[in-house]
C-alpha cells in the first residue's frame, strides 16, 4: 500500500501538468475580407439611397414623381441582366436586447435599409459593426408604411423574410467585425425631419431629451401590450423641439427601465411609420443613457451655512434672494452710478467627468446699453475658507442674455482642473458713467 500511494501521486501529477499543455496549435480565428470576383464591374455596386446620383445602380430609384416611395416593391432580377449586383454596408441594429425580431438594420454612406431574414439571434452572427456584402439578384426592394426593406418577395405585393437556409447565398461577411466600422451617430441637428426619409434606417443618437409627463414612471414597454410600447420624446433642435416616438417591444430584454423625469441620451435606429411619425428602436439597454445632473434650485433662498454665499457680505447692492430667484439690481445707488464688484458663490461641487460636462442656468438679464460684460462665470479649485478674488478664474463667456427667464448658453467645465470645485456668478462693473442693469438667476445646472 505505502508503493502504491507513491505511484499515485506521480500519476495525477503528470496528468495535471500534461492537461494543462495543449498538443495542438489553435487556429486563429479569422474572415478575410472581401474580394470581387475576376471582372466585376463599377456598375454591379449599388447604394442604399443617394438622390444625387444619376446612374441606376440605387436601391430606391424607383421613386413616385412626389417622392414618395411605390407601394410595390420593386424586383432586382433581370433575366436579361443575369450579372450580379453588390450592395456593400455594415451592420449597424442588434436583436441581442430583444427590440428587434428577425430583421437587421444595415447602413451604406447614402443611407439605412433593413433586412427581413427568418432567424433570430442574429447578433450572434452578425454583430454590430460586420461588414456585410449583400447580393441583390433574387431580392426585392419596398417599404412598411414607408420604412425601406429588403428581402422575399412575399404574397406578389410585400417583401418577406429570407430563409436562413439562403443567407450564405445572399449575405457575405466582408472581415471581421469592429466597432470602429459603425459609422458616428446622427445627432439632434444634424437630422433631417420634417417628412425627409434620408436618415431612416440609420443610427442616431438623440441627446438631452425628455419623455412626456404620461410616461414617468412608467417601464419603457409593458409586458402585457402587443406589438410595442410608445412613449413621446422631446427632441430639442436648432429648429425647434422634435417629438419622436421610442417604440419598445415587450420582449425587449430592458422592458421593466423606468422613466425617470431627468434628461437622456439615446441611441437606436430611426425609423418612421407614415409620412412623419419618426420612431427610435433602441437596440440594447446600453443604448440609455441617463444625464445624472447637479441641480441648485433658486425658488427659495439658497444662502446660508454650507450653502451659497455672497461676498462681500456688506455691500448695499449685494446679491439677494427675491420670491423665486436670486438677484443683483445694477450698479445704480440713489440717483448715480458706482463701480461693484459683487460675487454669488456656490458650495463646494464633486464632478468626475468634467471634459464632458457642462453648466447652463435659467436667467434673466435686462441688459441696456450694450454692456454685457459685467455678467461673468468664474470658478476655483481653492478650498480656502476666505474669499480671496485671485484664487478664481473666468470659467466660460455668457453669451445668451434672455430679458425673460431662459436657459444660458452651454458653459464647458473641461478647464477646471480638479473634481472639487466652487462657480460664482460674478457682477463686475466697473464704469460709473455706464449704467447696468438687473440679473436674475433661478435655477443652476450641471449636466453630462
Amino acid at each position: 500500500m505505502n508503493k502504491i500511494r507513491p505511484l499515485l501521486m506521480l500519476f495525477f501529477g503528470a496528468l495535471l501538468f500534461f492537461g494543462c499543455q495543449k498538443p495542438w496549435n489553435e487556429p486563429e480565428f479569422k474572415v478575410d475580407d472581401w474580394v470581387p470576383p475576376a471582372g466585376t464591374k463599377p456598375s454591379q455596386f449599388w447604394t442604399i439611397d443617394n438622390p444625387t446620383y444619376s446612374t441606376s445602380n440605387v436601391l430606391w430609384k424607383h421613386r413616385n414623381s412626389d417622392g414618395t416611395w411605390k407601394s410595390l416593391p420593386d424586383s432586382l432580377t433581370d433575366p436579361r441582366l443575369p450579372i450580379l449586383r453588390y450592395l456593400r454596408a455594415v451592420v449597424v441594429s442588434s436583436d441581442e436586447g430583444g427590440n428587434y425580431y428577425k430583421s437587421m438594420v444595415i447602413q451604406d454612406p447614402t443611407g439605412g435599409v433593413e433586412l427581413e431574414l427568418d432567424m433570430s439571434g442574429l447578433y450572434n452572427t452578425y454583430p454590430v459593426g460586420q461588414k456585410v456584402v449583400i447580393v441583390l439578384n433574387g431580392l426585392v426592394v419596398g417599404d412598411y408604411n414607408n420604412l425601406p426593406q429588403i428581402g422575399w418577395i412575399y404574397n406578389e405585393t410585400q417583401v418577406g423574410r429570407i430563409s436562413s437556409l439562403y443567407f450564405d447565398k445572399y449575405i457575405i461577411k466582408d472581415g471581421l467585425p469592429s466597432l470602429k466600422n459603425v459609422p458616428k451617430p446622427l445627432r439632434n441637428n444634424e437630422i433631417e425631419f420634417g417628412g425627409s426619409q434620408r436618415d431612416i434606417n440609420k443610427l442616431v443618437r438623440l441627446e438631452n431629451v425628455t419623455f412626456e409627463k404620461p410616461a414617468i414612471g412608467k417601464p419603457i414597454a409593458f409586458n402585457d401590450i402587443v406589438p410595442a410600447t410608445e412613449w413621446i420624446v422631446d427632441v430639442p433642435s436648432i429648429n425647434g423641439v422634435k417629438k419622436v416616438t421610442v417604440r419598445t417591444s415587450p420582449y425587449a430584454k430592458f422592458r421593466n427601465t423606468i422613466i425617470e423625469d431627468k434628461e437622456y441620451n439615446l441611441t437606436g435606429i430611426l425609423t418612421i411609420f407614415g409620412d412623419n411619425t419618426y420612431q427610435l428602436m433602441i437596440r440594447t439597454k446600453d443604448d440609455i443613457e441617463v444625464i445624472e445632473s447637479i441641480v441648485f434650485d433658486f425658488s427659495s433662498n439658497p444662502v446660508g451655512e454650507g450653502k451659497w454665499s455672497v461676498q462681500p457680505a456688506s455691500a448695499s447692492t449685494a446679491w439677494a434672494f427675491r420670491t423665486n430667484s436670486m438677484a443683483h439690481i445694477g450698479n445704480k445707488t440713489g440717483s448715480s452710478h458706482i463701480d461693484m464688484d459683487d460675487w454669488l458663490i456656490s458650495p463646494m461641487i464633486t464632478c468626475l467627468d468634467r471634459a464632458n460636462s457642462y453648466l447652463h442656468f435659467e436667467h434673466q438679464i435686462n441688459v441696456q446699453n450694450e454692456q454685457y460684460g459685467a455678467y461673468q462665470v468664474y470658478y476655483t479649485t481653492s478650498e480656502a475658507t476666505t474669499f480671496n478674488p485671485n484664487d478664481w478664474k473666468e470659467l466660460g463667456a455668457i453669451t445668451v442674455f434672455p430679458n425673460t427667464f431662459d436657459w444660458s448658453n452651454n458653459i464647458s467645465l473641461s478647464k477646471i482642473n480638479a473634481n472639487n470645485f466652487r462657480i460664482a456668478f460674478r457682477y463686475h462693473s466697473t464704469d460709473p458713467d455706464v449704467e447696468t442693469y438687473l440679473w436674475n438667476i433661478k435655477k443652476v445646472e450641471i449636466k453630462k
